[in-house]
C-alpha cells in the first residue's frame, strides 16, 4: 500500500508544490477537528495512493484532500466530522454532493483497502522498547509530521519512517544512537546490514486512469 513515488509525472495540472500546499491545509484542518495523529497519516497515505492511479485537474486538489481526510477519519476515530462540516470548512468550494460523490469516488479506487499500519503504531511500538521516554518520542513524533511536507519519504515504509524519527530524536537529545533492543519493534529491513541505500524496490502499480475526478 506504498503510492507511487514519481506519480506527479502523470499528473498533467498539479505538482509536487501543490501537493505541500495541499498537506498544510490538510494538517491545520486535522488540527481544527481535533483528530488523532492516525488520522492524519492515514489521509496523507489516501491521497497519494489515490493520486498515484488517478489523474485529476489543479481544482479538484482541495477535493482530494477533504475528502481523504474525511474517509480516514471516518475509518480511524469516532468522532469525525459530517459532510456538512467538510463543505464549510472548504468555504463552499465543493457542494455536499461533491464530497459524497468524491468519497465513492476514493472508496472504488482505493479498492476499500482501507487499513493502513501508519508510522504511529510504530513508534509507539518503538518507544514501548525504549521505555516511554516522553522526550524522545514527542520529538520523534515531531520529526514524523514533518515526512508529510516532503515527498521525498513517500517512498519509504511506515516502520522505517517511525524507526528513523526515534533514532534521530535519541541523537539530538543525547541519548544515545540505535539500540539493538528495539530492533524487535521494527521492520526487518531496519538492521544495520539490511537497511536500504538510497532506492526502495517499489511494486508495480496499476495503469493511471484519466477518468475526470
Amino acid at each position: 500500500m506504498i503510492p507511487n513515488p514519481s506519480y506527479m509525472d502523470h499528473q498533467s495540472e498539479i505538482s509536487w508544490p501543490m501537493r505541500s500546499v495541499l498537506m498544510n491545509w490538510i494538517v491545520q484542518t486535522h488540527n481544527s477537528f481535533a483528530l488523532s495523529l492516525e488520522v492524519l497519516f492515514l489521509a496523507v497515505n489516501f491521497v497519494d495512493r489515490f493520486l498515484s492511479v488517478r489523474n485529476i485537474s489543479a481544482n479538484r486538489l482541495l477535493l482530494v484532500g477533504a475528502t481523504a481526510l474525511l474517509v480516514a477519519a471516518k475509518y480511524e476515530d469516532t468522532n469525525y466530522p459530517s459532510v456538512q462540516q467538510i463543505e464549510s470548512i472548504v468555504n463552499g468550494t465543493y457542494t455536499v454532493d461533491d464530497i459524497i460523490n468524491a468519497e465513492k469516488s476514493m472508496l472504488a479506487t482505493l479498492d476499500f483497502e482501507l487499513g493502513w499500519p501508519g508510522p504511529m503504531s510504530f513508534l509507539r511500538r518503538i518507544s514501548k522498547a525504549d521505555n516511554y521516554n516522553l522526550e524522545t518520542r514527542t520529538l520523534a513524533k515531531y520529526f514524523l509530521e514533518i515526512t508529510i511536507m516532503d515527498e521525498r519519504f513517500i517512498i519509504y515504509t511506515p516502520s522505517f519512517l517511525a524507526a528513523g524519527a526515534h533514532s534521530l530524536a535519541r541523537t539530538m537529545l543525547k541519548k544515545g544512537r540505535w539500540v539493538s533492543f528495539i530492533h524487535f519493534a521494527c521492520y526487518p529491513c531496519l538492521s544495520s546490514t539490511q537497511r536500504p541505500k538510497h532506492t526502495l524496490v517499489i511494486p508495480d502499480t496499476p495503469h493511471m486512469s484519466c477518468i475526470p475526478f
